[in-house]
């Protein structure tokens, strides 16, 4: 199911997952993450500009990752799986509260670098689980 939502004059759209859904497994991890910008794509891989998220280290093992409209997550490197775990919450957006109001859960979330070299974060919280697709955000040489 995909919900949308107006936020700050972006319209956000996050696949949710249902629960108890035969879910196929996840992919590897194939190393770290550049601290860049990145854009979300869709599942054909197809980029929305509008849609742009900023990865910068904090410390060589922790990533401060950040949605232009409004959410951030906090992951830590796991060497042994070559992925990061952390989590994911939306930021208060003053008198607007959190968007959706039922997204102000706080998630647990996975994120990896593809082979491809695109990025894949899923998250689950109590009551609903999303996936973020996104590759390198700059000029297509």
């Amino acid at each position: 199911m995909t919900r949308v939502a107006l936020v700050s004059g972006f319209v956000l759209a996050i696949t949710f997952a249902s629960a108890g859904a035969d879910d196929k497994p996840l992919p590897a991890g194939s190393g770290r993450v550049a601290a860049k910008e990145y854009v979300e794509v869709d599942e054909k891989g197809v980029a929305n500009a509008r849609f742009r998220l900023r990865v910068r280290e904090a410390t060589p093992n922790i990533l401060e990752i950040r949605g232009i409209n409004g959410w951030v997550a906090f992951t830590s490197y796991d060497e042994g799986q070559k992925e990061y775990r952390g989590f994911f919450e939306w930021q208060q957006m003053g008198a607007l509260g959190n968007p959706g109001g039922k997204w102000a859960d706080l998630y647990q979330v996975r994120l990896v670098r593809q082979a491809n070299g695109e990025l894949l974060m899923t998250g689950k919280s109590k009551n609903n689980d999303f996936v973020i697709r996104a590759k390198e955000y700059g000029p297509t040489p």
